[in-house]
């Protein structure tokens, strides 16, 4: 498997394959020769290449091993939050997040936003967000960036905006009243905690698998995240009412 994936990167002698992979000759010479006689790997000129076969299979593979590793660089959180709560387009395509951090707030800042989470949303140029659920932290510091010319855009459950337009109306005025901000209300049931997707980073928020929230955000920075998150925001902009005025 390993040599395979490495040979979908370029052609490579004996010598290239034995030092990327740390492996002694022997050994790598009786993998060779098993793929070489299933037609997956040629050999030519003193170089190992894929066949076109050998290719098509390792771009099957690849979206696959990388759904591997974003299960296995976080077992105990997928195994404990509800991955079903993520529509099912988005389910197929988790290979997408790439690196992911588990981001909580430390003990003196238990009710407010983790700090790389707020270090990295005060950098950014734009910010899509679907949420389920209320922090008293973010209508400030939303309503902060957006006074600094960012443009967000904010899909939200309707207990949530309930809650905004009755405990924090003079905020919700002045966003709705903003070219450069946008809010919407969900429909339905929107199942995940959060989602928030800028220029630079994704982060997504799960309830645990009993219904309880605890503050906290999985974070990306991989590229291939951010077209995931912004699928996750259209998916449930679709069915979401635009907020023009109070």
């Amino acid at each position: 498997m390993d040599l395979l994936l490495l040979l979908i990167e370029r052609p490579m002698n004996i010598e290239e394959i034995k030092g990327t992979l740390n492996v002694t000759t022997s050994a790598m010479m009786t993998q060779i020769k098993v793929l070489i006689d299933q037609g997956l790997i040629v050999y030519d000129n003193d170089l190992y290449n894929l066949s076109h076969f050998g290719e098509v299979i390792v771009r099957k593979i690849i979206p696959l091993v990388n759904t591997l590793k974003v299960y296995s660089d976080n077992i105990e959180y997928w195994e404990s939050h509800k991955f079903n709560s993520i529509p099912t387009g988005l389910q197929d395509r988790v290979e997408e997040l790439g690196d992911c951090e588990l981001i909580e707030p430390d003990l003196n800042r238990m009710y407010e936003l983790p700090l790389k989470l707020e270090n990295n949303l005060a950098k950014a140029e734009y910010i899509r967000e679907v949420s389920s659920y209320f922090s008293p932290a973010y209508p400030s510091k939303y309503l902060e960036l957006a006074r600094k010319g960012v443009n967000i855009s904010l899909i939200v459950s309707a207990p949530v905006f309930e809650r905004l337009r009755n405990e924090y109306g003079s905020v919700l005025k002045e966003f709705l009243g903003m070219e450069n901000v946008d809010i919407y209300v969900h429909a339905d049931t929107i199942g995940l905690a959060s989602c928030i997707v800028t220029n630079s980073f994704l982060s997504f928020s799960l309830f645990f698998k009993n219904g309880i929230y605890h503050n906290h955000a999985m974070m990306s920075f991989d590229e291939s995240s951010f077209n995931w998150g912004k699928d996750l925001f259209e998916h449930f902009r679709s069915n979401s009412s635009y907020i023009e005025q109070m």
